[in-house]
């Protein structure tokens, strides 16, 4: 299962992209609107935003469901995203609500989110993606029954930097966070959770766009960015999680373009109860993410293990 490419080449090469990535290819087709028949409305703090919602045929709709909301990657869209990951068939299986949303357009034509200094609000335009997410959340309860304790976010790169930010900002709303090839604030004061919040962060060592040990977001000085394993000791700092990270499992086989089993997996000791900050460590993973259905899957368990307590 690959994922489509997901960042614009022509801005990676310092050229200008008036398109984004999946513009060449064909549109993917429309969700099937008996199961899943939603678009949100307006999001008054960021104009007309709609967004995807996948919502299981299966679903037993007496019962709260829990909610994934996925973010894409700059220049992707969220139905690209969501469905280059394989995320419908996830939700299919495990009865969870699917949101994909759509970040906004910037001047070279690329949709973005704005979630920190480094990433990716090139233009400083005033987009408030935080309210949006959150009106999101609440838009998607209006419209099928979701339960509070399981709302989790996750996202790749562009998407994933703006997961951890509602971990940081939004963090009574928000279970658990998992960032595919993300990183949080390089100013580590700026996110301050009112409460724990779990964290996965996947990230390959052979990342060249966000890099495994932090750097500067395509060269810019002034889009610094903390590594992965910065990212992850300082949500334990946040989470008061007291000892190390130590192995938690046995190598994991989550890339299908990396041969056999290549990532290992690490957890912060000396958490609160229900509470984990992970590092999944992708050895000679890529910027773009390539999970293989029991990688897929064990990210979903690991979600389903963390709700709000």
């Amino acid at each position: 299962m690959r994922v489509p490419i997901l960042l614009c080449l022509g801005a990676l090469l310092g050229a200008g992209c008036k398109t984004h990535p999946e513009a060449a290819a064909a549109e993917p087709p429309k969700i099937d609107a008996a199961a899943a028949p939603a678009h949100g409305a307006a999001a008054p703090a960021a104009k007309s935003r709609p967004y995807g919602l996948y919502i299981p045929g299966g679903l037993d709709r007496s019962k709260p469901a829990p909610l994934v909301v996925f973010f894409h990657a700059y220049g992707s869209t969220g139905a690209a995203s969501a469905r280059g990951l394989g995320l419908m068939g996830a939700a299919d299986t495990h009865g969870f609500v699917l949101a994909f949303p759509d970040g906004t357009v910037d001047s070279q034509g690329n949709r973005f989110w704005n979630a920190t200094d480094a990433c990716c609000n090139f233009d400083h335009t005033s987009v408030d993606d935080v309210a949006y997410a959150t009106w999101l959340i609440d838009d998607v309860a209006s419209k099928v029954s979701i339960d509070a304790k399981r709302v989790y976010v996750a996202g790749h790169s562009s998407g994933a930097f703006l997961s951890l930010r509602l971990a940081c900002d939004r963090a009574p709303r928000i279970a658990a966070a998992v960032s595919f090839a993300g990183a949080g604030w390089k100013d580590a004061s700026r996110c301050k959770p009112s409460e724990p919040v779990s964290i996965l962060e996947i990230h390959g060592d052979a990342d060249t766009i966000v890099r495994y040990g932090g750097g500067l977001l395509f060269d810019a000085p002034t889009r610094e960015y903390p590594g992965a394993e910065t990212t992850v000791a300082a949500w334990a700092t946040r989470d008061r999680c007291s000892g190390p990270l130590v192995a938690t499992a046995g190598l994991l086989d989550f890339d299908t373009v990396v041969p056999g089993a290549e990532t290992t997996r690490k957890a912060a000791t000396g958490c609160p109860a229900g509470i984990s900050v992970d590092l999944w460590t992708v050895a000679g993973g890529v910027h773009q993410p390539n999970p293989t259905v029991a990688g897929l899957e064990a990210v979903w368990a690991w979600m389903a293990a963390h709700p709000k307590r």
